[in-house]
């Protein structure tokens, strides 16, 4: 019963489950690289949804098919893809998308700042909240970043929207229906607004409802959640975290 619903809560990046939490930023986005700005920097918390945001604008440009060369790094470590995009010798508009780019080291920041001042590239870098503060203090990045995007943890009511909507959305509206409102503020207490962790919490709360569910179906209640689960899933998280 919970078996298929509990992978919608997977912690992977299935642009498919994307939930328009942040719609402003998004459109921001696509603004700056329509501009052809240089260098745009989205920051947040890990878990803030930074990946997903990246990726719905990357999907988006790809299946436009606009005249700029898209990319995509996902592991920006491999040195050789990035050399390579940063070596075309092109006069077409480049969209470099760069994700946790707080693992590049300070020589390819470098490279990266003088390729965007030199050649016609849109580079947007995804990093943490601490490396991007880092970011900001040095002098000759701090006047070449052209839009800066904050990603923050969800509200109350943006938790409740993106749980329901991806159940609903995904054809899960009896199990959205099962949430009550004191199960929202049990998940929002434990995952402050985090969206990775409101997805494992959820993830492992299903798998714990499938595993009582097996064992005797009429114990597990058909129209509501009960909160123990969701607190069974928090401790069993805490201590594989631990």
């Amino acid at each position: 019963m919970f078996k298929e619903v509990k992978k919608l809560f997977k912690d992977k990046i299935d642009i498919s489950l994307y939930v328009p939490l942040y719609k402003k930023l998004e459109i921001d986005m696509m603004y700056a690289i329509n501009e052809q700005e240089r260098m745009v920097l989205l920051y947040g918390e890990a878990g803030s949804g930074k990946s997903f945001l990246m990726h719905r604008v990357y999907n988006i440009l790809k299946e436009k098919n606009l005249t700029s060369q898209i990319y995509f790094i996902y592991n920006p470590i491999e040195e050789e893809q990035l050399e390579n995009v940063l070596s075309l010798n092109t006069d077409e508009h480049i969209v470099l998308f760069i994700d946790e780019a707080q693992t590049l080291s300070l020589e390819k920041l470098e490279k990266l700042r003088i390729t965007a001042d030199n050649k016609n590239y849109t580079i947007i870098l995804a990093t943490h909240e601490d490396e991007a503060k880092e970011i900001f203090a040095k002098k000759h990045f701090n006047n070449r970043i052209d839009y800066i995007l904050h990603t923050m943890p969800c509200n109350f009511d943006e938790m409740t929207f993106f749980i329901s909507t991806k159940l609903s959305q995904n054809g899960f509206d009896d199990i959205a229906q099962m949430f009550s409102k004191s199960n929202y503020k049990k998940i929002y207490k434990f995952t402050k607004g985090n969206l990775r962790e409101i997805n494992q919490l959820l993830y492992r709360t299903f798998d714990i409802m499938q595993y009582f569910y097996e064992k005797d179906p009429a114990k597990v209640h058909k129209n509501r959640i009960e909160n123990k689960y969701i607190e069974m899933a928090n401790i069993f998280i805490k201590e594989v975290h631990a």
